[in-house]
């Protein structure tokens, strides 16, 4: 499995809600920080968006954005309108109208937020970047806008099978986000995992890797398929990736092991063996190192949760 695909399976998104907001005239609209990822496609007219007060970010009919974490942001016809705002967790309905509503809308946006079943490791809440723009012309942004319009179809509706329909509408929305999102100018990179992929010697290590995470993993083997000296290696993947590379290996194995644990209920031999340690009590000590628990308490205090 490459690694956008290793990522986008452990953290295995789920859909929270989608809606429609419609505006007109002058508007703002400052939604609470619910803990969700957001996304959202512009079906209409134009607006402003401002993230954690930064630089204001345009966007036009066609224009796609993902907020992979919870974000404070502010989305508006003039971002500096000020302290005029509504507030979206108040609107339960599948629509919404801000500004003047003696008016038509001369906005349309498509949007909602879901939610990772896995992300309570500091790797995986530090591998994606801080926010995506994919502009119209990007043909990427008329793929998205179709996965949300089925995504935003299927919401509303109670056919069979729906839950799992959402899933993968939404797997399939962060993976063509995220793929294509790194040949933006809007896209945003902390050190991560996609700043890694976008190093082409740094890319060959992780794909590498995430093909058979069980391998013996050395500095010396990893900074091989990255054709770089050893010091060399650890220096660039640290800089892009942000940790150094056995640290990488040994929280990436971690979180599997967490999900493997509480999804396929298998034996802790099998369990360490599935992610690269010669022996049961060896996978224990490095888990309860990394957790703060041995392997069967994470599991019962889980299932209490």
């Amino acid at each position: 499995m490459d690694p956008l695909s290793a990522l986008v399976a452990l953290i295995r998104p789920q859909t929270v809600f989608s809606k429609t907001v419609y505006a007109a005239g002058r508007w703002a609209v400052r939604p609470p920080r619910v803990g969700n990822a957001g996304f959202g496609v512009v079906l209409k007219g134009n607006c402003e968006l401002r993230i954690d007060g930064g630089p204001l970010i345009e966007l036009a009919a066609g224009d796609f954005i993902l907020l992979p974490s919870s974000r404070d942001f502010v989305l508006a016809s003039d971002c500096d309108i000020g302290d005029d705002e509504a507030n979206l967790s108040a609107c339960t309905t599948a629509e919404a109208f801000f500004g003047d509503s003696s008016q038509m809308p001369d906005f349309a946006l498509l949007g909602g937020s879901f939610r990772f079943s896995h992300a309570d490791t500091p790797l995986l809440q530090q591998v994606l970047p801080a926010f995506v723009h994919i502009s119209a012309a990007n043909g990427s942004a008329r793929r998205l806008a179709h996965t949300i319009d089925l995504l935003a179809d299927e919401a509303q509706e109670r056919r069979p099978g729906r839950d799992l329909v959402l899933e993968r509408l939404v797997e399939v929305m962060l993976i063509e986000a995220l793929r294509n999102g790194a040949d933006q100018p809007g896209t945003q990179f902390r050190p991560g995992l996609l700043a890694g992929l976008a190093d082409p010697r740094i890319n060959r290590a992780l794909e590498s890797f995430h093909a058979d995470i069980a391998a013996a993993w050395t500095v010396a083997s990893l900074a091989a398929q990255a054709s770089l000296s050893r010091t060399a290696f650890s220096e660039r993947f640290t800089r892009l990736v942000g940790v150094p590379p056995m640290t990488y290996v040994l929280e990436w194995r971690i979180a599997v092991a967490q999900d493997i644990l509480l999804r396929e209920h298998l034996p802790q031999e099998a369990v360490a063996a599935a992610v690269g340690y010669q022996s049961a009590s060896a996978f224990s000590t490095a888990f309860r190192r990394k957790v703060g628990q041995a392997p069967g308490e994470y599991i019962r205090a889980r299932q209490a949760t």
